[in-house]
């Protein structure tokens, strides 16, 4: 996993899972960035997500939390179809921004 950070928003890249064995540890790495420099924004990019189960997407609504209080978001990038398919049966997509390759390459211009 690679954490890089962008003014006021930490971009995550490179999860290859995100499940009940490695989700606390994903939680801790993103949280002690945030307190190393605060951020509003976190982008999670899923784009090589091959497993996404219950944990990791309750860890996912846990880091939405953290950046709620600021009035930050939490954006999901470029989701694999699996873990896209995992947003859309729980309904996650309706509190996680999910963004697609498109939308993502649009807002880096």
């Amino acid at each position: 996993m690679t954490i890089e950070r962008h003014r006021d928003t930490l971009r995550a890249s490179e999860i290859l899972e995100l499940h009940a064995a490695n989700a606390a540890a994903f939680y801790e790495a993103i949280k002690e960035a945030i307190t190393t420099e605060p951020v509003r924004h976190i982008e999670i990019d899923l784009s090589g997500t091959a497993l996404l189960d219950s944990c990791g997407l309750g860890t996912l609504v846990a880091l939405r939390k953290l950046v709620d209080r600021d009035c930050g978001v939490v954006r999901l990038l470029n989701p694999t179809p699996s873990a896209h398919q995992m947003l859309e049966l729980t309904r996650l997509y309706r509190v996680l921004k999910v963004v697609k390759c498109e939308e993502v390459a649009a807002t880096a211009s």
